[in-house]
């Protein structure tokens, strides 16, 4: 059967990427605080924050970023408010941050203050170019075997799934095309008695390689059960993941996929993928598969 024409997404490699190091949200996660402080020029200072709730703010002084922390945090919460504005900010750099706890207290929310006061002189934001790649090379989410191609990672997160989870990824076959607008990948996943994940991916093959292998990275988290936005299967436990994807805010399964993917050998780009609704009619091989 001829394989419908779908959109393709342009590929580049990482010798031709001159942008592959550039500093991205979840390195806010990924790095060292201290070293991601030094490395984005910006300085944490506790000060009053008033009586509105208000954990941590981000702010513009002399040049410098500034992120002001409420007195009296916690480490873990102080590391969270620090990272999750710094995150922020690396995707779209704003001269003015604030964040406040989820009302269930398990989480935190970034925004840009509406309203604010007339007197308040707010500088231009500065650019956040800078490369982190040397960052990386003594840390915990270096690549275990250096920079390589998307196609070598791709073979190698092959390999990490079925020796590793004991679990199966497979191309979507061609007889299920037309896909869903939009769909890259179908996820469900196994249990043995001990109650380890065994993933099963159905992947899209036509896409750039290196998207592929973000997908890939995502859908193995997202199968281990890595919590996702308060996500869950449908009824028959598949998950249907997007090839539109958002930068990596916090911890979870988008996180947990960029680095697996990172520690591989390949710079992830954006890859907090968008999960879809379940199509009406349910493509063949996915629907038996579960």
């Amino acid at each position: 059967m001829q394989k419908r024409a779908l959109q393709f997404v342009s590929e580049g490699t990482h010798g031709e990427d001159k942008t592959r190091g550039r500093i991205r949200a979840y390195d806010a996660w990924a790095l060292e605080l201290p070293v991601l402080l030094d490395t984005m020029n910006a300085q944490a200072v506790e000060i009053d924050l008033g009586q509105h709730g208000m954990q941590a703010a981000l702010t513009v002084l002399s040049g410098r970023l500034c992120v002001l922390v409420r007195p009296g945090l916690s480490e873990q919460q102080l590391s969270v408010a620090i990272r999750s504005l710094l995150a922020r900010y690396i995707h779209r750099p704003a001269p003015h941050l604030v964040l406040w706890p989820q009302r269930d207290g398990q989480g935190v929310v970034v925004k840009e203050p509406n309203g604010l006061s007339s007197d308040l002189v707010l500088e231009d934001p500065p650019d956040v170019t800078a490369d982190v790649l040397h960052l990386y090379e003594d840390g915990g989410w270096a690549p275990k075997d250096g920079w390589r191609s998307d196609e070598e990672v791709l073979t190698e997160l092959l390999k990490l799934a079925a020796s590793d989870l004991k679990g199966v990824v497979k191309d979507i076959p061609e007889a299920m095309y037309p896909l869903p607008d939009g769909l890259g990948a179908v996820v469900a996943a196994g249990y043995d008695s001990e109650g380890l994940a065994h993933p099963l991916v159905f992947l899209r093959g036509d896409l750039a390689v290196g998207l592929r292998v973000d997908i890939l990275g995502f859908c193995l988290a997202l199968a281990a059960r890595t919590e996702y936005e308060d996500q869950e299967p449908d009824e028959n436990g598949l998950f249907y993941v997007g090839t539109e994807a958002g930068p990596v805010f916090g911890p979870g399964a988008a996180l947990l996929g960029a680095l697996m993917v990172q520690r591989l050998g390949r710079r992830p780009e954006d890859c907090s993928f968008k999960l879809l609704d379940p199509p009406e009619d349910s493509a063949p091989g996915v629907e038996s598969a579960a």
